[in-house]
């Protein structure tokens, strides 16, 4: 690598010279850690195989899947369903968990609610609610945004796990307080 700085240093390159010089077909040590770096991983083509090969891995069953999108339901114990779906976006992968607390206008949501989950939003690491448009309807939903160089079977793992537990925690509290 010396050898290399000195090289560009002691002449005249032009930017694709010294992109040429880094090209490697090596792979890149980024050390312990077990990021996925290969950002080429959820490329549109390697989307499908990625998330069919994390769920094999974490023994989940996909409900369904394109080059572009993924859908999870997980049975929980409470009694009922969650649904994570996730979206390829550019370089982005989002995970949504919508809930099921729906409204037929952003007028008819309770802002003492979206306030409390705001607050709630503060002491997250790993996901953020926010109100999605789904059909014709204002859903609140658990959401969590990644670039696809950080994710690996791990990371994908904590991020469905988080969602799916803390929008069922979610519901379960909307419906106690909906039954006292």
């Amino acid at each position: 690598m010396g050898h290399l700085i000195e090289q560009v240093k002691s002449s005249a390159l032009k930017k694709s010279d010294i992109f040429s010089l880094l090209a490697t077909s090596k792979p890149i040590n980024s050390g312990d850690g077990s990021m996925a770096i290969d950002k080429d991983i959820f490329s549109s083509f390697k989307f499908r195989s990625t998330v069919e090969s994390y769920c094999q891995n974490l023994d989940w069953n996909i409900y369904k899947i394109d080059n572009k999108t993924a859908v999870i339901k997980f049975n929980m114990e409470s009694g009922s369903t969650q649904t994570v779906f996730i979206i390829k976006y550019d370089l982005t992968i989002e995970f949504s968990c919508p809930s099921g607390l729906k409204f037929d206008d952003v007028d008819d949501i309770p802002h003492r609610l979206s306030t409390l989950l705001l607050q709630k939003n503060a002491q997250y690491k790993l996901g953020f609610w926010g109100i999605e448009n789904i059909g014709d309807q204002q859903v609140f939903s658990i959401i969590h945004n990644a670039e696809m160089s950080l994710i690996d079977v791990d990371y994908f793992r904590r991020v469905v796990i988080q969602l799916v537990d803390e929008c069922d925690e979610f519901e379960r509290t909307i419906e106690d307080l909906i039954n006292s």
